[in-house]
């Protein structure tokens, strides 16, 4: 919506009569017929009063939401301010607006900013802004950025340009810059560069408000630019920055500026499934969703940027602390998961997220901050995904220890870009080729790769545990309250094929309410169980278990798991 001087209203009346001495035509054009009405039966809900007390006060400026009745005898909210006066006088100066389009006005300007900096960002400028006020000019340069270049007395501004130029520019120089000061509506130079045949030209546009010149604007640099670099930095399918624009953003903010930085890497959980399942176009669709959450998330604290499938790359350059990165994570994290309904649409997104931050975490390069947050990213995941994990020593250990951890993890399946059934095919090949192998090194790797807590392998012939992995495992005596649960004949239905999937034990409250109890003893949230018949003629469960929250597991990974019990389990137990 249009937010044109059309939409505001302007005048001023005078105290105790209320007679409207000047409106402007917006206010004449909203008051119809009632050209002859009073300020007081204008202004509804003791509104008069309310102005009238800010008058008293001299309460110039300031905002106070008011009420100004229609011609349909309803009222209309407003947002009303007092104008300073011109020296002494007995008239109320206003100015209002309707609060919704005030709204509208600045969802708008938003809006014209972005495009302005993206058309600005097409030409390899360097651009300026005089405060008439300070007599200081701003410097920037528009990339993947507003950086700021520097902020000079306009006479040191001048001594600069000046090195720039040969030698016979002084007085074009001066004169430049008298036109800055002045307030000259529009002026162009064009300068020699020093020690090249090369053009330099700088423009200089004035800005004036109520007929006072409050700044100029302008560019500087080569007449014959018309490159647009920035139409290349961005990801055609997200809008988002490239990996090699936002990447050599960060790496400059941390290895040559040495500003704070947070850098948080963002994974779309099990995102392969929805491509499988629903197709590549619906894929790309999450994609361009989720992207334009997440932009929309981190505006004003950085920039956001694509460096993979599914992977997204996040600069935070303005934030105080880490509890607020926390406000701007939450909501990425939330937003995207409610931007798909399981019912609806036949399925959810959740995102997983690490985040190091600059140098508060470690003052190193960036090579170490993003190898932090990826395998803060990775402890997300392993927690259960749909979650956010920014670093604190308290919580995770050293910086070392995690980096360490992150190789190692890495070592079995090289990488975390593996498909499942690639990882699969490795583990296979170990055991087909008798690779020397560890099965619990493998395990260890698998929890890590789908985001698993615990393994439990309960040996259901001789009633106890063969193995277990992870985080919170079970002590003896637990084990011994505990384990008649495997045996209830409620639990034993509840096997499709051998399969059992509960995605919260609540489950069984109801159902199998001695089994309720054993698993919340346990600490079980959700679990994955498989029966199998292993080679030594013995029965075994194979509980994969979720101890820190509840999660929806996936049914279409379940045939990666009867084959590792195919060719983990089965032989060896």
């Amino acid at each position: 919506m249009d937010i044109s001087s059309e939409k505001i209203f302007e005048f001023s009346y005078k105290i105790p009569e209320y007679d409207f001495v000047s409106a402007n035509a917006a206010l004449y054009a909203f008051l119809g017929p009632r050209l002859y009405i009073t300020a007081d039966r204008l202004l509804t809900n003791n509104t008069v009063k309310i102005l009238d007390k800010a008058y008293a006060d001299k309460a110039y400026g300031q905002t106070f939401i008011v009420t100004i009745g229609n011609t349909d005898g309803t009222d209309t909210t407003m947002a009303a301010q007092l104008i300073r006066p011109d020296g002494e006088t007995p008239l109320v100066k206003v100015r209002m607006i309707e609060l919704n389009r005030l709204f509208d006005g600045y969802c708008e300007l938003i809006l014209k900013e972005k495009e302005s900096d993206a058309l600005l960002a097409q030409n390899d400028c360097v651009y300026y802004s005089y405060d008439r006020k300070t007599d200081m000019v701003t410097s920037y340069r528009f990339d993947i950025g507003k950086d700021i270049l520097g902020v000079e007395s306009v006479d040191k501004w001048k001594e600069l340009l000046l090195e720039k130029l040969s030698g016979d520019n002084a007085e074009a120089a001066s004169k430049f810059i008298s036109d800055l000061r002045n307030g000259v509506r529009s002026c162009e130079y064009t300068f020699l560069q020093k020690d090249k045949d090369k053009k330099f030209v700088v423009t200089g546009s004035a800005v004036y408000a109520d007929d006072v010149h409050i700044m100029t604007v302008g560019r500087m640099g080569d007449p014959n630019d018309t490159s647009s670099h920035e139409l290349n930095n961005r990801d055609q399918l997200t809008g988002l920055f490239m990996k090699e624009n936002i990447t050599n953003y960060a790496k400059r903010r941390i290895n040559d500026l040495r500003q704070p930085t947070a850098l948080a890497i963002i994974d779309i959980d099990d995102f392969k499934l929805v491509n499988d399942n629903f197709g590549h176009a619906k894929g790309d669709e999450v994609l361009k969703r989720c992207a334009a959450i997440i932009e929309k998330q981190v505006e004003g604290f950085g920039k956001a940027g694509r460096i993979g499938g599914d992977e997204f790359f996040l600069v935070f350059d303005n934030f105080e602390d880490k509890e607020r990165l926390k406000f701007v994570l939450r909501g990425i994290k939330n937003m995207v998961y409610a931007a798909y309904d399981e019912e609806m649409d036949g399925f959810t997104v959740t995102t997983s997220i690490g985040v190091s931050v600059f140098p508060e975490d470690l003052d190193g390069n960036y090579d170490i901050m993003f190898k932090l947050a990826d395998c803060l990213l990775y402890m997300a995941k392993k927690k259960g995904k749909n979650r956010y994990i920014v670093y604190e020593p308290s919580k995770h250990g050293t910086v070392e220890e995690i980096l360490e951890s992150g190789v190692k993890n890495e070592s079995l399946f090289g990488g975390r870009i593996m498909e499942k059934s690639e990882v699969i095919c490795r583990i296979a090949n170990k055991v087909i080729c008798g690779e020397e192998f560890s099965i619990e090194q493998i395990l260890t790797d698998i929890m890590r790769y789908f985001g698993i807590d615990r393994i439990v392998v309960y040996n259901k012939t001789d009633r106890n545990v063969a193995m277990q992995l992870g985080t919170n495992q079970l002590a003896p005596q637990l084990i011994n309250d505990t384990i008649d649960y495997l045996y209830d004949e409620r639990v034993e239905m509840s096997y499709d094929n051998g399969v059992m999937l509960v995605s919260n034990v609540v489950y069984f409250d109801m159902k199998a309410s001695k089994a309720y109890s054993a698993l919340l003893r346990q600490g079980v949230f959700s679990l994955r169980q498989h029966i199998i018949s292993a080679k030594s003629g013995k029965t075994f469960v194979i509980s994969y278990e979720m101890t820190s929250t509840y999660v929806t597991w996936n049914e279409s990974d379940t045939q990666y798991f009867r084959i590792l019990d195919k060719i983990l389990f089965e032989p060896y137990l």
